[in-house]
């Protein structure tokens, strides 16, 4: 694994995400968090170090619920039924390797089988750990959900584990890809570039910065957090468990 560029000061953990060491030592074990690196996805996740941040996320031993979920009409980096009865704010960075990971492995289930049924929102937060390539893709990406493609973007950015580090992004590159999601070109380039996009880009960032969020991907599923790019299966449990509620 190839050392990770310097990433932003770590903030102040919120209080609701510790819990006792000894619970965080059996986490340890099991947790295949994602450490912002760039490069390719190794073969498996790296196990992650008992850090006390770590614990509530992939237990949710913590009852304190995290509300960040925005529901708001029009959310150009969501999809999904927005009176869903489960949300799922995902922070993710398009320079990922693990985030490919999960959009490859689990995502497109959890879009047919919750998101398409109207059971499940997912409301992406594109953050930036590895500086303006990580800033340019998640640009981009709420330029296109501006024009309903969101989702488009993400799969085709991540297609077959590719992350940003891969995309053109020249001016001909950029074009090329407003044809592969069914943009409007122009429209494209405009919005990317707006300062609105610029500032809800920062604002997610901020949001999860804020929350002490070191790693991607992370997840909060109607308030409950779930870290790494764990098996489908977790995500399943944790949806399912929501639903029966």
């Amino acid at each position: 694994m190839t050392e990770a560029p310097a990433t932003p000061a770590k903030p102040k953990i919120p209080w609701f995400w510790i819990v006792p060491i000894p619970v965080a030592l059996v986490i340890g074990i099991v947790i295949g968090m994602q450490i912002p690196t760039p490069g390719n996805v190794a073969a498996a996740p790296p196990v992650a170090t008992a850090q006390p941040s770590e614990g509530p996320a992939a237990t949710q031993e913590t009852q304190q619920k995290i509300n960040v979920e925005r529901r708001a009409a029009g959310d150009p980096t969501a999809v999904g039924d927005i009176n869903a009865p489960v949300t799922m704010v995902t922070y993710s960075d398009f320079q990922c390797g693990y985030c490919a990971k999960w959009a490859n492995d689990s995502l497109p289930v959890l879009v047919k089988q919750y998101v398409d049924a109207g059971k499940l929102r997912i409301e992406y937060r594109d953050i930036m750990f590895f500086g303006e390539n990580s800033r340019q893709s998640a640009e981009l990406a709420v330029a296109a959900g501006k024009q309903g493609k969101y989702q488009e973007f993400h799969d085709v950015l991540f297609a077959n584990g590719a992350t940003a580090k891969n995309a053109d992004f020249s001016d001909a590159g950029i074009e090329a890809m407003a044809k592969d999601i069914g943009a409007d070109h122009k429209q494209f380039v405009a919005d990317a570039a707006a300062t609105e996009t610029k500032e809800l880009v920062q604002k997610n960032h901020d949001e999860a910065k804020n929350l002490g969020v070191t790693g991607t991907p992370t997840f909060i599923i109607n308030g409950s957090p779930v870290v790494g790019a764990q098996p489908l299966e977790v995500f399943v449990q944790a949806i399912d468990a929501e639903l029966a509620g």
